[in-house]
């Protein structure tokens, strides 16, 4: 802007300069021509008066020739000498021989002079020569009988015509008058010349200024106008390009909401600058990813973009309530991450109206959609914050809606939660947790335990499971409820899994070396197994300890297992064509599709505990495992029951023919030293032992 202001000042300046210029090179031009003009007429009035002289001599010289009357030539010659420039004087007869001529006046060359006599008798006309020096006149001097002499006149042209000078002073008026009405009128042209310029320069410091949408109005079809419409073209083409710009930087392709970098700055915008207290509502997808996997990635764009439209719709419906008087900024909606969004809403200053907006957008996000023609409902989870009430300023704002939004994730989905001060303790100490995690990693802290499967036939063990425990100090041991949530939200879960398999293949392979072939399982986490190269990691695995494959069997609950069923078809084919087994675990908890069963790669089915603890109290539990383990035997699976605590558990799923148990009726899990115990007793007991004495002996071993 500053720059421009200069340049202003300067093409000002310029242009003024340059009409003076021009007014003040036309006044010295009119008052020059006026001089030359004048100089011309006054030496024109000179010539013709000395030509009336010349005339005048010839006519009273006739006379005094033809009587030779020589006084009369003195008397000629002294009125002549007394007129104004009159240098010299001197009669000829028709032949050109001078006869008299004036003795008191300087007299100049005769042969230049006699020359124009000559001319002058010849031609019987006025004869004149003008030169620096002298202006002579030669008159042919006649009587009745024709030209009978000339008479000659002598003029200094230094008397007779006044310095130019002369002409110049009395011509000043005229280039003053000049001056003093054509300045005005050039600084009443320059401006009008100038106001174009300065309109083009206002809209350009506007456009430097960052208004784009400055316009020039400059009508006609002159070059200024033509520079204006330029100027708007481009004004008008860089504002759009900056718009397209703002909107690559500030908004979300997929859905039409602002972007996370336009949340960032509005949300600062707001709250530090206390524009209006309100809300901000977190709102986060349950178990789209799944939906993404098994639907394909353009399905849930389609997803997402319906989520968006929908969200739109309830932050319209609240504008008024919102704004009511006319004075709140408007709401934001933006889309943070792949399903995860946010909405700022400017005025929202109660909980009833938060609770209000928070119902309507799980309502709204509940209702049917369609992918692959298939029916899918969304739900949502909403963490909920209010400033300045919760936080006064922007970076506070995002960590209380964070931890209000994992509070209601832990409550499961469709639901929503304000922020409480409470939640910054927690997540405190989810943080302070999540490092112990990594130096427990880091210090070997965690350690395997493992719970035997007993086969149900002849109560032997046939197998075990590898059960992590953390060993935070001497005699504590946390078992996986406590942390295992914060692993797999933190990821830490691949690293404390991929341990616990390789820990579990070391102890099964030195097993199998002393003569105990003890089949071991495995959990795998829903992160584990996303992973690209999780075949190669767990070959990998098997092959640094050396343990048979077929000694391995690796647990997918059932939500991973039907996720995505072609990949996980793909990540299990190459194992188990190799001998790894798998098993289904928490089978009747998930959603499991009767159409996958039958192609599904499983060996086993492991029935989630929660059926078998109530299938002695309620019957829709025994109607389910009976259900299962007629289902299982049907397709060639083989069973597993957990939590098996009672007797009567037993016995009802021995008489259901269930393959394998586990549970504390028989031992709970147990360090490897002493599961080693439990084979040795085993082993030993099935040479002299019926089955259900091996059941007692165990559970007294556990």
């Amino acid at each position: 802007m500053v720059i421009l202001a200069k340049i202003q000042e300067k093409l000002a300046a310029k242009a003024a300069l340059l009409f003076f210029c021009a007014v003040l090179a036309s006044a010295v031009f009119l008052v020059l021509l006026g001089a030359m003009a004048d100089q011309r007429f006054a030496k024109n009035q000179e010539i013709y008066k000395a030509k009336t002289l010349v005339f005048s001599a010839a006519s009273a010289a006739a006379g005094a020739i033809q009587n030779s009357d020589a006084g009369g030539l003195n008397r000629l010659y002294f009125n002549l000498g007394q007129q104004k420039g009159v240098s010299s004087i001197f009669i000829t007869d028709r032949n050109a021989q001078v006869i008299s001529k004036a003795e008191h006046l300087s007299p100049n060359s005769l042969q230049s002079d006699l020359t124009l006599v000559r001319e002058a008798i010849q031609k019987n006309l006025l004869q004149w020569r003008l030169s620096k020096n002298q202006l002579g006149f030669a008159a042919p001097v006649h009587s009745d009988t024709g030209v009978i002499g000339a008479v000659y006149l002598s003029l200094l042209p230094s008397e007779l015509f006044p310095g130019f000078g002369v002409f110049v002073v009395k011509n000043l008026w005229k280039g003053l008058a000049l001056i003093g009405v054509g300045l005005p009128m050039a600084l009443l042209v320059f401006g009008r010349l100038l106001a174009p310029i300065k309109e083009l320069i206002i809209v350009a410091n506007r456009a430097a200024n960052g208004d784009l949408s400055a316009r020039v109005d400059i009508p006609g079809r002159d070059e200024f106008s033509v520079l204006a419409n330029s100027l708007n073209l481009m004004l008008e083409r860089m504002k759009s390009n900056m718009d397209r710009t703002r909107w690559l930087a500030y908004g979300d392709s997929l859905t039409g909401l602002a972007n996370k970098t336009a949340f960032t700055e509005r949300l600062r915008i707001l709250v530090d600058g206390n524009k209006a207290p309100g809300s901000l509502f977190l709102i986060d997808l349950d178990g789209f990813k799944r939906l993404n996997d098994a639907y394909g990635q353009e399905e849930g764009d389609l997803l997402l973009q319906k989520t968006g439209q929908r969200l739109r719709q309830v932050a319209s419906g609240f504008m008024s309530r919102l704004n009511a008087d006319g004075k709140v900024p408007p709401p934001v909606l933006a889309r943070l991450s792949a399903d995860e969004f946010a909405f700022i809403a400017p005025g929202c200053v109660s909980a009833p109206m938060a609770q209000d907006i928070a119902k309507n957008i799980l309502d709204a996000i509940s209702e049917p959609l369609e992918a692959s023609g298939q029916p899918v409902r969304l739900s949502a989870r909403i963490g909920i914050a209010m400033y300045p009430h919760d936080a006064g300023d922007s970076k506070t704002l995002l960590n209380s809606v964070n931890f209000a939004i994992d509070v209601a994730k832990e409550n499961g989905g469709g639901n929503w939660q304000f922020f409480e001060p409470s939640m910054t303790q927690a997540a405190i100490r989810r943080i302070t947790l999540q490092n112990e995690m990594r130096r427990a990693l880091k210090n070997r802290e965690f350690i395997v335990f493992y719970q035997p499967k007993i086969n149900v036939r002849d109560g032997s063990i046939s197998g075990c499971e590898a059960l992590v425990r953390w060993q935070k100090a001497p005699g504590k041991i946390l078992s996986p409820g406590a942390f295992i949530d914060v692993a797999e939200e933190t990821g830490l879960i691949n690293e404390i899994g991929d341990y616990v398999l390789r820990e579990a293949c070391r102890a099964a392979a030195k097993w199998s070396k002393n003569g105990h072939q003890c089949p071991v399982a495995v959990n795998v986490s829903a992160l584990q197994f996303s992973r690209e190269n999780f075949t190669q990691i767990v070959g990998a695995i098997l092959e640094e300890t050396g343990l048979s494959h077929e000694l391995l069997e690796l647990e997918l609950t059932e939500s991973v297992a039907m996720t995505n069923p072609e990949r996980l078809m793909e990540q299990v084919a190459p194992l188990r064509d190799r001998g790894v087994r798998f098993a289904i675990d928490d089978f009747g908890t998930g959603h499991s599709s009767l159409a996958y069963l039958t192609r599904l790669p499983f060996d086993v089915f492991k029935i989630d505990q929660s059926f078998v603890r109530e299938m002695t109290e309620d019957k829709h539990a025994r109607v389910i495992v009976q259900t299962v383990l007629a289902m299982a035997e049907s397709l060639g699976y083989r069973t597993v029951a957990e939590g098996v605590e009672t007797r009567e558990h037993f016995a009802f799923l021995q008489l259901h023919c269930c393959d394998y148990v586990q549970g504390y009726y028989f031992s709970r899990p147990v360090p490897e030293t002493d599961f080693i115990d439990l084979l040795a007793h085993d082993k030993k007991g099935k040479s002299h032992k019926q089955p259900e004495q091996y059941d007692s002996d165990l559970r007294q071993i556990a």
